[in-house]
């Protein structure tokens, strides 16, 4: 029960401007004055403990009541209900986010440890996942024509909102997995992808957009890549090496 009222408590003031500022579409169901099911939260926990509660959980996850409620014919909610596989996921999701906050956090040593919030990991999606791997999977799926025309369109919709990365990192990531499995084209349009829409300055993006050149067979472009990196960077000896390695009579 102590690790579930922190849960509570660890909503914090966030939240509570939430139940305060969020006065259409979420406010507008009517929540009970008495609760008959409540299984994790304290039975103890007052109305408006429960709205901010609530709330939270609808802007973490970028969701409406009806996600995890059930709505009869009239659009009225059945609190109670446990009908849906989405309030019993929301169930343990919260249990595991007690215990890693009281018995977990705690342990770290330190007085005021980060709290784990449903937003850590969520970030305003219902399935919170990296970049990298929804266009990992997006490239088995649907090609890489396919996964390009997906990243456009999640950075048309997403960006600038925090649900996914959309900076240089994910992408170098996903390239180098690319490349460890011989799918060098892929690595090349999504590093090329990349450059065309984050401009990064980084070695680390300048090295993986070479490997990638060079493993797809396009060697002046990769000499071209590692001259830019000796350019920003004169004391990169790994990078000199490449060149020359890659100007040498095969």
């Amino acid at each position: 029960m102590i690790a579930h009222r922190t849960l509570v408590r660890g909503i914090g003031m966030t939240a509570m401007l939430f139940a305060l500022a969020f006065t259409a579409g979420t406010a507008g169901a009517q929540f009970p004055d008495k609760y008959t099911n409540l299984q994790v939260l304290p039975k103890e926990t007052s109305k408006s403990e429960l709205q901010a509660t609530m709330r939270s959980f609808a802007f973490a996850l970028g969701v409406r009541c009806e996600y995890c409620h059930m709505q009869n014919a009239n659009k009225e909610f059945d609190y109670a209900a446990d009908d849906k596989n989405t309030k019993k996921t929301a169930r343990v999701m919260l249990q595991m986010v007690a215990a890693i906050n009281h018995d977990y956090m705690t342990k770290i040593g330190k007085e005021e440890p980060v709290r784990v919030e449903c937003a850590t990991c969520h970030h305003g999606l219902t399935k919170p996942r990296q970049l990298k791997a929804v266009l990992a999977e997006a490239i088995e799926n649907r090609g890489i024509d396919g996964a390009l025309a997906l990243y456009h369109d999640l950075r048309k919709q997403y960006y600038g909102s925090g649900q996914y990365d959309f900076g240089e990192l994910p992408l170098n990531q996903l390239t180098e997995t690319l490349l460890a499995k011989k799918q060098n084209k892929e690595a090349v349009a999504i590093m090329e992808m990349n450059f065309a829409e984050n401009n990064p300055t980084s070695v680390y993006s300048y090295h993986v957009l070479a490997m990638a050149h060079q493993a797809n067979g396009e060697i002046d472009k990769a000499i071209a890549d590692y001259r830019k990196v000796v350019e920003l960077h004169p004391d990169d000896d790994w990078a000199k090496s490449q060149i020359d390695a890659l100007l040498k009579p095969q």
